[in-house]
Order: C-alpha cells, then structure tokens, then sequence
C-alpha cells in the first residue's frame, strides 16, 4: 500500500529536505515536461489533420509557390512542412474557418486535461513573429518583436539546436498559458543584422500598401521567409584587396547609400564589383570619393529596372556632388566597363526569359514574338515547296528553322519586301521606325502593319481612328469573306491573320479613346470571337467598357469564361462584387486574396503611389508592373465606388 506523503514532510529519499523541495518538486517538473510533450504531440496532430482533411488545398497553395520561387530539391521538404504549417494557422478557408479552427473544434472535446484544452483553444491566437532573440536559457528564450518591442517568454520544446543572442529570427508562436510556443521551432539569421531585416520587412510592406508590417509578415511570410535569407550580401568589402584607401571608402560609401533605400544586397553586390573591377583597369588618383560613388550609383540606375530610378539630379544631391561632375565621371565609366555591363545585362535577360513568365499586356503585338513570327512565315513558305511525308519531318524542320534562323532572304515581290521593311521597323525605334514603315507603303500600298506602325505617330485621335479603320478594311478585303467564315475561332494561331488582328485592337482602342462605347464594344467583342484565345488582350478593354455602359452582367460573363489568377481578374472580380453588392464580408475575403496575388495595386488606386508617366510595355504575375497597367486603365471606374478609401484603410 502506498502512503500519501505531504507536501511540507521530510522526503522518504533520506535526503533531510521537505518532499516540495526534492522529490516532489523533481515530480512537478515532469508535470510540466508531460505538459510540453502532449502540446508536440497536438503540434504534429494538426499537421496530420491539415493533410487528412485538407491535402488537396495545401498543396495546391504550395505548388504556386514552388514554382514561383524554384525552390531545390533538397530544401523542398523543409519549405513544404512551413507552408503546411503557415496554411493551417492562417489561410482562410471557404467556410471562412482555418484549418486550425477546424482542429480545435474536433480535438478539443478528446482531451480530458483541462489545462491542455485551455492552451489548444488559446492557440486561435496564433501569430507570425520576427525579431531578436534577446535571450537564451534553459529550455527557453526570451524573444523580442521587431515591429513592437515587445518581449515574450517562449518554451522550446523537445528542442536540441543551440541559439545565440542577438540573432535576427522568423516564425509562428502559439500561447502556452501565460508564455508561448514556438511552432515548431525560430528560423533564425544569425549573419543577417535586426534593423536590416526590420527595415526590409518594413519597406516591403509600405510598398505593398499595407498599413501594417505584422499584418505583410502574415500574409507573405513564406516569400519574407524565402527573401530573407538572400538579403544579407555576399561581397566582404574589408576581405577585398583595394590598390588604394580611397577605392575601399568609395564602396562603403555606395554601400551606404544603395542600403538606406532600400536596394536588394544582389545590387549592392553588383556595384561594389563593378567598382572593384573599375579600379583594377584604372588605376586613378581620386580626390572625391563622393563623385565616384554618385556616378557608380547612376550607372547602376541606367540598367532595366535593376536599381530604382533616381535622376542624375537626385543622385548627385544625395552624394552632395555637381550634376555636371558626376555626368563626366558616370561616362567614363561606362565606356570603361562596357564589356562587364554588357555581360550583367545579358545574365539578367536570360534570367527573365528562364525565370520570369513575363506576359505583354496590352500585348505589343508589334514587339516582342516577331523575329519568331517573321521565321515562321518564311519557314512556312518553304513548307509547300518542299515535298514532306509526314508531320514529324515538318516539326523536324520547323525546330531547325526556329532554332537555328538562317539569314534574311532576298524578298523578289514588292509585297515581300514591303513586309521585309515592316520586319525591320518593328526592330528599331524613332524616325526611323515610320520611315520604313512608308517606304513598304510606297512598295505595297495593302501592307496592314505598315499602317499599324504609323497610327503610333498619329497626331490626333481622328488620324490614329482613320488609319487603323483603314488598315483593317484592308486586311479584310485581302482575307476574303470566306476566309472568316471558315476560320473564326482560330485567328491568330494562322499568321496571315496576324496584321489584321492588330489593326482591329487598334482601331477598337481608338474608338474606346474618343467615347465611342458601343462601337468599341462591338469591336472587341468580333476580336473574341475570332480569337477566343485572346492573345491581345482584348477582354481586359472589354470588360472596362462594360461597366463604364454599366452592363454588369455581361463584365461578369466575361469574367467567368476568362478564369484568370492575375491582377485583372482577382481585381476586377472585387470591383464586380463591391459594384453590386458594395463592401460586404466576400468583398473583404476577396480583397485579401487579390492583396497576396499582387500587393501593388492598392497603393496605386489609394493615391499613395502615384503612376508613372510610361506605362510598361511587359509585365511578370505579381509584380509592379503588373499593378500599372491594372490600374492605369481601371483607376477611373474604381473612383467611381463611394466610400473606397475608407473601406481600404480597414485592411
């Protein structure tokens, strides 16, 4: 028979000290020890539950996001159980639960402790962190939020890794009665310093539109996450052998510079080899590193987009130096390091064309495919002069033609020189450009795109709407009647379609300019028809047009048949519901979701940012661009809906 021992007793072990304090308390530290081990325990249950009831959507989630940020294979299973992980905490689903409101509601009720059933049901406050790892003790750390300065006492559970003080970490915490959990475990960036990784989060969530940082680590945090981890910089400045002091004070004064606003550390990495290489090839006496590190910073700004774009004027009030100065100086060294900005350029084309889906929108169908355009024609004209048996000796041939382009022909007839000259103007830019555009007229008074090319150098609305009327008269009477009936459907998969295709698009959006509504309408909706594809674009005009005659119905016809995951249709599907039903709680989800697809447009349709003056001619899914063209073209139908910059400033 066991004997019940009291707390204030002597403890049986012999040991002369009450049982609270030895045996007893050695019994309450298992409590807590058994405490740790069953929240591990429902830890991993939640995992097990999300992808027994809800495998299908995790991964679908995790497929986008693996092909957005081609992650390698040997880190595919760590990111896959943190975006299971963030999904089940966060994600709404359609029954506006998560995932781990669905797990509590069925796992509560199988508990019988009453303190674990009180921690479960606290962890519906789960949340993101990121911060500093102020300090480390038994079992546990003391954290600090970056965004808040708050500290929290967090358990580490079952954990074995070793943390050091003053790292920078990322991660979920979930409440453990009065401290917290990690779930399962920090993220920590020991190289990468707090205020740099603050700052980054920070900036990225005031370009994105959002009022609050903690709210952007939320939503993003698998892509803060993964960016984080990139932004610390690999090029050692004081590891680098400098010929001089001066060359190593003009890159940490770059460095600085580049950093305070905000550019990735890859960029930085550039400059500072650029400027390395710079100083192995001349070897000058400099008298003002300012100069050489403003005139550095405007090279990097003349690459595509790299670098955000600063006037000469800005950079030289930055660096406190002459405008006049810092332009002699940036020539130089652009003549000097041609060859290395020659190579930086074509590593980043080919990344783009590798990595990036870039699509063209408004698609420029005069830019772009048509060195391809142009081989197929030829390859296709060879095609019935040769005597091919079968379609694998045509796709045979056509791979050849496309892959290994052989030099231009000689055109014989006036219509294939003329078509020749439209190929080489839509190569170039400026005068050039329309002057050879006239000359295929001169040659083929029937050549479309040569009409195309010079409604861009229209002088007034009514020119650019005559001659794209015109071309378009012409590249039906050159199709013939027949042509259409036969082929409607399938236009612009056939390339002699092509040039009147482009007219059309430009005579509708000429129409759509001057007010004409219903002409316009009619006119994107024949380009539907005969391309339902809709290479050009058409449907996002169409769709605009539709609500500004308030044909809501058919914008949301449209819609449905065009189901699309980018900027336009999450976007216009919101604008849709809040036109109809105004702000209602499927606004707001709707809202959130278009936020995450492309965070860039709400700042743009707020006024927080304002458009530029160019329109981009390409954009990649989810970028900045992408929020241009959106709502250079949208913006004034979103101006219509009363009370939206209220209803925005909520989320």
């Amino acid at each position: 028979m066991t004997e019940n021992i009291g707390r204030n007793e002597p403890c049986p072990c012999g040991s002369g000290k009450k049982y609270k304090k030895c045996c007893g308390a050695k019994e309450a530290v298992s409590i807590t020890h058994v405490i740790e081990n069953e929240i591990d325990d429902l830890q991993k249950k939640l995992i097990h539950y999300a992808l027994n009831h809800y495998e299908d959507e995790v991964f679908s989630g995790f497929e986008e996001y693996q092909d957005y940020f081609d992650i390698e294979e040997e880190e595919l299973q760590f990111y896959e159980f943190v975006y299971t992980i963030w999904f089940s905490l966060f994600h709404v689903l359609e029954d506006g639960d998560t995932i781990l409101e669905d797990f509590i509601s069925s796992e509560v009720r199988k508990l019988k402790r009453p303190k674990l059933k009180q921690i479960l049901q606290s962890w519906t406050e789960a949340r993101t962190i990121a911060g500093e790892i102020n300090h480390v003790g038994n079992n546990a750390l003391i954290v600090v939020d970056g965004f808040t300065s708050e500290k929290y006492e967090v358990v580490l559970t079952n954990n074995k890794r070793p943390f050091e003080e003053g790292s920078f970490f990322i991660g979920f915490i979930l409440p453990f009665d009065q401290k917290h959990v990690f779930f399962p475990a920090p993220f920590d960036l020991p190289e990468l310093p707090l205020e740099q990784a603050i700052d980054f989060i920070e900036q990225k969530s005031r370009d994105a539109g959002y009022d609050s940082p903690q709210e952007f680590l939320t939503d993003f945090f698998m892509e803060l996450m993964r960016d984080l981890t990139m932004i610390g910089g690999l090029v050692d400045i004081e590891g680098m052998e400098w010929a001089a002091p001066v060359y190593k004070e003009v890159a940490e004064l770059l460095k600085k510079n580049l950093e305070s606003l905000g550019e990735a550390s890859p960029i930085v990495d550039l400059g500072i080899i650029l400027w390395y290489q710079f100083c192995e090839k001349k070897q000058k006496k400099i008298k003002k590193p300012n100069l050489y590190a403003a005139s550095l910073h405007y090279l990097l700004t003349t690459f595509n987009n790299m670098v955000s774009g600063l006037t000469q004027k800005e950079i030289a009030k930055l660096y406190n130096v002459p405008v006049g100065s810092l332009s002699s100086t940036y020539r130089e060294m652009d003549d000097e390091l041609e060859e290395e900005i020659n190579k930086v350029i074509d590593i980043a084309y080919e990344e783009d064309e590798l990595d990036s889906p870039f699509t063209a929108y408004p698609f420029n169908s005069l830019q772009g495919p048509m060195p391809t355009e142009q081989v197929m024609q030829e390859a296709l004209a060879d095609i019935q002069k040769q005597n091919f048996e079968t379609v694998e000796e045509i796709n045979d041939y056509l791979k050849k033609k496309l892959n290994s382009p052989t030099p231009k022909k000689v055109s014989k007839t006036n219509k294939e020189r003329a078509q020749q000259l439209v190929y080489d103007a839509m190569e170039v830019q400026g005068p050039k450009r329309y002057k050879l555009a006239e000359e295929a007229i001169k040659l083929d008074p029937n050549c479309v795109d040569a009409y195309v090319i010079l409604i861009e150098n229209s002088t007034s609305l009514q020119e650019a709407l005559m001659l794209s009327e015109k071309a378009m008269k012409i590249g039906e009477k050159e199709l013939g009647k027949a042509f259409f009936v036969e082929n409607k459907g399938h236009f612009w998969g056939l390339f002699e379609t092509r040039p009147y295709m482009r007219a059309k698009a430009q005579y509708a959006g000429a129409l759509y300019q001057l007010g004409k509504i219903t002409e316009a309408i009619q006119q994107y909706e024949e380009i539907l028809v005969l391309n339902p594809n809709d290479n050009l674009g058409a449907r996002y005009s169409l769709f605009a047009l539709y609500l500004d005659k308030g044909e809501l119905s058919k914008a949301e016809k449209l819609l449905n048949q065009y189901e699309e995951e980018s900027a336009h249709g999450l976007y216009n599907k919101l604008l849709l519901e809040v036109l109809k039903n105004g702000f209602t709680t499927k606004a707001a989800k709707m809202l959130k979701e278009a936020k995450k697809q492309n965070p860039y447009v709400i700042p743009l349709l707020t006024g927080k940012k304002r458009l530029p003056k160019h329109i981009p001619e390409y954009h990649g899914w989810g970028d900045e661009n992408e929020a241009v063209i959106y709502v250079e073209e949208h913006l004034h139908l979103w101006k219509k809906v009363e009370g939206l910059q209220e209803w925005l400033k909520k989320f």
